[in-house]
């Protein structure tokens, strides 16, 4: 349910052109093979910033785009909602082709372009105040690739966790894709986002993190770490717990779906923004109960629902801007 009188949420890392690719048939090599393609707006830091919004969040966006693209990604942002402050960059804007080969299997083939630059110092820590909350990615720790790349971003990351968490801000974690934990360091990410309030990994991501196979060991695991967690298990649902012991499931909303690109991301953004509820009770340090944890997981579940029956990993636009456009 959209919040009445809502934290702020602050959201840094990547954003895209979304190249989604529907073949027409099998994909036949050397030759020509007839295929739907269309260009929507990316990226899960961006996607969840989106999806904040649509709960009824005040919602400002830091990220990189090429210099051409900046009143485009600005506005497209700004009609979701979302107040976006883009650094213009002479690098390519990150693109993804996403090519659906059936209803539920996808490939992705990723040019992370200017979202390389992309760093958690971006954002302003005079809007980490008390009430309001920072979402981060994994994505963009591991921006570049290279150990003093990485070594920069643990730093950054930790930085800006700690200013948070001085400030009385909750923090979110989104450790992205599991090919990437274990590309770059399992301990990189732990280690920089130490002090983060609520993990929002998906079953393979909460195998890699703790070394643990079953959902329950996953999320007691990674409780020694954060407050909250929230273990996304597809069509398995959802196991959410807290430090306060409590535990809570919530079945996944079986639906036909067309796109699942960002349904992680609108799982997120509505599982925190539930426990946000309408900013009156901070999340940091606050007891988590287990009818508390379930609401969020079922709000988290529909939302995803929703993102996997429409094309592109966003919400639909209002159609009218409700942000106010920053650069």
């Amino acid at each position: 349910m959209p919040a009445t009188s809502a934290a702020p949420i602050l959201v840094v890392g990547d954003v895209f052109d979304d190249l989604i690719v529907t073949p027409h048939g099998e994909v036949r090599p050397d030759t020509d093979t007839t295929a739907s393609i269309e260009r929507r707006d990316g990226g899960s830091a961006a996607n969840a910033a989106a999806w904040f919004a649509a709960s009824g969040h005040p919602v400002r966006f830091f990220g990189t785009v090429n210099r051409i693209d900046v009143d485009r990604h600005t506005a497209s942002l700004a009609e979701a909602g979302v107040t976006a402050v883009l650094a213009p960059s002479e690098l390519p804007t990150g693109t993804i082709v996403v090519i659906l080969q059936d209803e539920r299997t996808r490939t992705m083939l990723t040019e992370r372009g200017a979202n390389a630059v992309t760093s958690a110092a971006d954002v302003d820590p005079g809007l980490l105040v008390a009430g309001a909350h920072l979402h981060l990615t994994g994505y963009t720790l591991f921006n570049g690739g290279d150990e003093p790349t990485v070594d920069r971003g643990v730093h950054e990351f930790a930085t800006l966790i700690g200013c948070a968490r001085a400030a009385g801000a909750s923090v979110s974690v989104n450790p992205g894709s599991a090919g990437f934990l274990l590309d770059h360091g399992v301990d990189d990410l732990l280690e920089a986002t130490d002090g983060a309030t609520v993990v929002l990994p998906n079953l393979d991501e909460g195998r890699v993190l703790t070394g643990e196979e079953e959902p329950e060991r996953i999320v007691a695991a990674l409780l020694q770490r954060y407050e909250v967690v929230a273990l996304t298990q597809g069509r398995n649902g959802v196991l959410a717990g807290a430090r306060s012991g409590a535990r809570a499931e919530a079945p996944a909303v079986l639906v036909d779906p067309v796109d699942t690109t960002g349904a992680g991301d609108a799982f997120g953004a509505a599982f925190v923004s539930s426990l946000l509820g309408d900013g009156s009770q901070q999340l940091v340090g606050r007891r988590v109960d287990e009818g508390a944890l379930r609401a969020a997981a079922e709000e988290g579940v529909r939302a995803s629902s929703r993102a996997v029956t429409r094309l592109g990993a966003r919400p639909p636009a209002s159609g009218t801007p409700r942000a106010e456009a920053v650069r």
